[in-house]
């Protein structure tokens, strides 16, 4: 008899997502690298003047260039969400449709997605389950806790796509060792970004820089 189906937890999904996460945003920080300067063109010229020692821009050239940074800003954010959107697409949907249902990241962990009923999904509906995404992310990451603590561990996007995702071998549903030693490490970065400001604060505080 076989081993019952177990879903897979909240952090071997995070430990799945963090790694396709890496290997998504490389992929369109290169294709980023590549389009800007098409943005950017017409303004090597006066970028490069700046660099001449022999002539020192003047304010007003370094406020004009900056000023016309600023407006292509929206422009060049705009573009790495496009490139990450390109290339994330596919990757996701097309390998968690695929024979192996999962991605590089949930194979590392031994997980893959499933319908509700453990059968292998298709395109459209891995299309679905990657777009859908967008909605957790907007509730400030509250879809994907759901995870956590929903019936069969199942994000806000599974619901919406009707998909789950589960353990390739039922019978080892823990963490391999350097996910959680990953896990650790960027909970621990996080809890130290998070308290910088207010370790700063206290510095100063400390040493009279500061008075309140």
């Amino acid at each position: 008899m076989s081993a019952p189906r177990r879903d897979a937890g909240f952090w071997k999904r995070y430990a799945a997502y963090f790694l396709d996460a890496l290997l998504v945003n490389f992929a369109s920080s290169v294709l980023t690298t590549i389009l800007a300067p098409l943005l950017l063109a017409d303004l090597f010229g006066p970028m490069l003047a700046l660099l001449d020692p022999a002539a020192p821009p003047a304010i007003e050239d370094l406020q004009a260039l900056m000023w016309a940074l600023a407006d292509r800003a929206p422009w060049l954010a705009a573009v790495s969400l496009a490139a990450y959107v390109v290339l994330a697409w596919p990757y996701f949907a097309l390998m968690e449709s695929s024979a192996q249902q999962a991605t590089v990241g949930k194979l590392a962990v031994g997980i893959r997605v499933t319908d509700f009923e453990g059968r292998r999904i298709g395109f459209g509906r891995a299309s679905a389950r990657f777009f859908a995404t967008t909605l957790s992310w907007l509730t400030l990451n509250l879809g994907h806790a759901l995870a956590a603590w929903t019936p069969h561990k199942r994000a806000l996007h599974d619901y919406v796509a009707g998909t789950r995702v589960e353990n390739l071998d039922p019978t080892r549903p823990e963490l391999p060792i350097w996910a959680l030693v990953l896990i650790i490490l960027t909970v621990a970065l996080f809890v130290l970004v998070a308290l910088l400001p207010t370790l700063a604060l206290a510095y100063f505080l400390a040493v009279g820089t500061i008075e309140i």
